[in-house]
This record gives structure tokens, sequence and C-alpha cells, in this order.
């Protein structure tokens, strides 16, 4: 499962000068700006009627490239870097941008190693930015410093080739600014212990998430709140899910091993193994005869708590892009198995995942809501629910996140969940089992959805299956924290699982 569209937010650095200050958020909602009426032809208003401030255009992400840079050299990455930092700051996501952007196919990895770096520190740029510059500059200008300095601070990049490139993205493109650039880059470097003391002052700047979302989870895991929030700036492993019906797990990290890749297992799956050293999927052996795809751990722990039977009739709701599906017709072969998504875009990627693994079920593009229209009133033994979520437990892999949400997005969500939590419990069959799952660490998504549930639904009954109740560590039952050590790598997920007990409702 991926994030909706998401809203803009902007890391709330504050300055703690009170000369200044930070760009507040733009919210794009579309409003429509009637005309101005002259007041003056009504004697009976005294007063003006207040308009609305017309809110700004939104940036065009077809507009975006860079011109003159061989996309080869660090100078063409770190502008387009940039670039695409304005446009998360437009309200954008990664995801969006990097199937939507032209990029230089030979230059779209780095590009997407420097964007997401930065993305992972954007609180602590942004901070050093407002504390060291009087008048920040324009947005692109500041993205480029983002960039360059996350890399300073990484230390991956020669120092001063780095300072050098991003000079030259600079004069590129806003060449009055480069001055500026080079004089800060090289402030940095001689002052950067006292800057990165400095971002220590500062939640925002040292956690690289925003302000309520820092405050969330202190409320929430007391015990794990510092710990969820480093993990969430690492860079996650490349966890791949061995298909069952081609081969055991032994014989294919075998094979990754003759060809000169080592990888571990996990004790989250059996179908697991996870790359010491992340490559490109071309390099995976027999990737395109659907040997093996990518999967998180903690994703992969669904099939399993399913608990799927031959013969059953098995749903997967909320299904794109279809590694539950494929995970589970790789370890069933007699199961009839529906996947359902709404989106159609996202249903493509459905297809492709069975294609490739050369997997077989029905497909169906409609609202799950939407019983009536999909529905052939046979219930189903099985269903796993991934519900849309925030994908706060995933912030790793997509740290744009962070950046995007805001607060009371968690309530609309909120809502979602609870109605296709009550609309699956409809075609559950009696004695069946519902696996309601979120790639969420928020409690409003996760237990919470379940307590008002059970509350309200006399014929469920909640179990804790063994390899559950074995792999908790978290202060609630049921949700995997992000975890980054060797025997515990991978991202956040709350499971719950529910069996129906008969036709009460």
């Amino acid at each position: 499962m991926t994030h909706e569209k998401l809203k803009l937010k902007t890391p709330a650095v504050k300055s703690s000068s009170p000369s200044k200050s930070t760009r507040k958020p733009v919210r794009h909602s579309g409003t429509y700006q009637p005309p101005k009426k002259n007041t003056a032809q009504n004697p009976r208003r005294t007063t003006p009627k207040p308009t609305l401030k017309p809110e700004p255009e939104r940036l065009d992400i077809d507009k975006i490239f860079v011109y003159r840079l061989a996309p080869s050299g660090l100078a063409y990455q770190i502008s387009m870097a940039a670039h695409l930092l304005v446009a998360v700051g437009e309200g954008y996501s990664l995801q969006q941008l990097f199937a939507q952007v032209k990029i230089d196919e030979a230059a779209r990895p780095n590009v997407q190693r420097l964007t997401f770096d930065a993305l992972r520190h954007w609180g602590t740029t942004q901070f050093w930015i407002n504390q060291h510059i009087s008048n920040p500059p324009a947005e692109w200008i500041q993205a480029v410093l983002c960039v360059a300095l996350t890399q300073l601070l990484l230390r991956e990049e020669n120092e001063f080739t780095l300072v050098n490139e991003a000079v030259i993205a600079i004069d590129n493109n806003k060449p009055h600014a480069k001055g500026m650039v080079n004089a800060i880059l090289r402030r940095f470097l001689r002052e950067r212990e006292a800057w990165a003391a400095l971002a220590q002052t500062n939640e925002v700047a040292k956690f690289n998430h925003p302000q309520w979302w820092i405050d969330t989870l202190k409320n929430q895991y007391p015990n794990d709140w510092q710990n969820i929030l480093t993990v969430n700036n690492t860079r996650p492993p490349m966890t791949l899910r061995v298909n069952a019906r081609q081969h055991s797990t032994a014989n294919y990290q075998a094979l990754l091993q003759a060809n000169g890749k080592s990888a571990h297992t996990s004790e989250l799956s059996a179908q697991a193994l996870i790359l010491d050293a992340p490559c490109p999927v071309t390099e995976l052996p027999e990737f395109h005869t659907g040997a093996v795809s990518v999967q998180d751990a903690g994703a992969q722990l669904s099939a399993q708590l399913l608990s799927v039977q031959d013969g059953q009739n098995v749903l997967d709701a909320c299904a794109a892009p279809g590694g539950k599906t494929a995970h589970l017709l790789e370890l069933h072969h007699n199961i009839q198995l529906t996947a359902l998504e709404k989106d159609p875009l996202r249903t493509d990627r459905i297809y492709e995942n069975l294609d490739r693994l050369q997997l077989n079920a029905k497909v169906i593009i409609n609202d799950a809501n939407n019983v009536h229209q999909w529905w052939d009133g046979t219930p189903f033994e099985r269903i796993l629910l991934d519900a849309p979520c925030s994908a706060s437990g995933i912030v790793r892999r997509h740290p744009d996140i962070r950046w995007l949400r805001e607060a009371d997005d968690l309530v609309g969500l909120a809502q979602q969940q609870a109605m296709l939590l009550r609309t699956m419990w409809q075609v559950l069959a009696v004695g069946g089992r519902l696996v309601y799952c979120t790639c969420s660490i928020f409690t409003t998504e996760c237990h919470e959805i379940i307590d008002a549930f059970m509350q309200h639904t006399s014929n469920a009954r909640r179990v804790y299956p063994d390899d559950l109740a074995r792999l908790h560590h978290s202060e609630v039952l049921g949700q995997l924290l992000p975890s980054a050590t060797t025997e515990r790598n991978h991202d956040g997920f709350f499971y719950a699982i529910l069996e129906k007990t008969d036709t009460a409702i």
C-alpha cells in the first residue's frame, strides 16, 4: 500500500532569533475567489464584504528540467534534486514526481539518493538556513543549500568537490546567488561542530520530523519515540520475498551468493531475505522470471497471519500494488483469490506483478465500500484489509511523507478505515478470519480503530497468534515499530486478527 495524495507541510523550524521567521505552509484548496463588487452601489452595506486572498499558482512539474549541465555531473544531479525538493514543498509526493518528471536515466539513481537524503535531514538544514541567512533566498536556492549541506553532513562526497558542484548548479540557474551559496557551504565546513550542536537545541532540527509528529509519538510511545524517529532517518534495507513456487529461501540465498551478493534471513517471514547491500532489481538472479520480489519483511507477515487453507475464498481488499496478493498465491496454490482495488492506474501494477510472477487472480476495479457493485454474495473465508493510512511506518522509504502529512489528516483517514472495516465484515463468512493491517504507527489508525470496532461488533473476536505475540516489542500488541537492527530490520506495521463468531450484527 502507498499513501494517498498528500497535503503540503513545510518543515516548521523556528529560529531562536525574534527577527527571523519561517515561511508558512501554503494550502492548495482550489477555492474560487469571486470578483470584487462595488459596495458603493448598495447603501445598506456599511462595510465591504471580506474576500479570500488568492492562492499562488501551483508548480507545474512538467516544466521541471535542468539545462546546459551534463547529466553525468554532480551539478546536474544537485540541481535536479533541488527542483524535486521545491515540488515536495508545493505538495507533490516523490512517487508522483519520479513517475512524471523527466530525469536522465543514468543520473536517476543519484538524483533519488540526493533527494531522499535531503528530505531525511530537511529539518536540520532548514534550521541552519534560518539561523545563518538573515534574508533566506528563493525556494530553489534554499533547496540547493539543503541538498549540499546534507551531503556535507553525511561526508559521503569529497567536500570541496561537492561545494564546487553546488556552486556550478547555482551559476547555471541563479548566478547572482553563487557567492552566497559558496560562502554558506564553506562556513559550514569551518564551523561544522558548532552548527551540529546548535541543531540539537531544536527538536524539529534534531529529529527531522514536524513538531506535531514528534509530539504525537512522545504521547503514544513514551519509551520508544526517540528510537522510532532515529530509525526513520536511516536508509532502509532492500528486502526480498522469495517465490516459494520456484525456490526455497535457502536455495535462492545460495543463488545470490553465486552472483556475488550476500543476504541474511528475517524472523518475520520464512520467505524474506535482506540484502547486505542494495542493488538494481535487474541484477537479481531470475527476477524477470518471477523468482523473487522486493517487499519489506514487515509487510510479508500478513500472509502467514491470514492463515489461509486450501480451497478457501480469499479477498485482498485495497490490493495495489499487489505484493500481498502475490505472496498469498505463491504460498497457496488451491485458493480462489480476489484482488480489489479502486484506482485503475494502481491496478495496472497488480497485473504487472501477477504477469511477472506467473500467477492468476480475479482482479476487480471498484471501491471496496460499494459492495453491491462488486460482490456476488459468496462470503469470503479470509479477508486481508490493508487499509489506506498515513504511511507513518514507512517514512524511511518515503521520506517526503513526514513533511507532507498534517495532523488533521489522521481524522479523515481513521473515518475511512473504520468504514472499510465495517464493510469488509459484512462479506466475511461466519468462522472466517479478517486481518486488518496498516503501514502506520499512529494509534489513531491502528488499535483505536480496532477497539472501537470491537465495542460495537458483538460477533467479532480478536485473536493473537503465536507468530504475532512472538514478534511483539512495543507498548501496543500487534504494533511493529520501525527497526534497523540486524535481527529486526523492517518498517512499521500494525496487525489485528479478527474472527467472526456468528451471524449476529
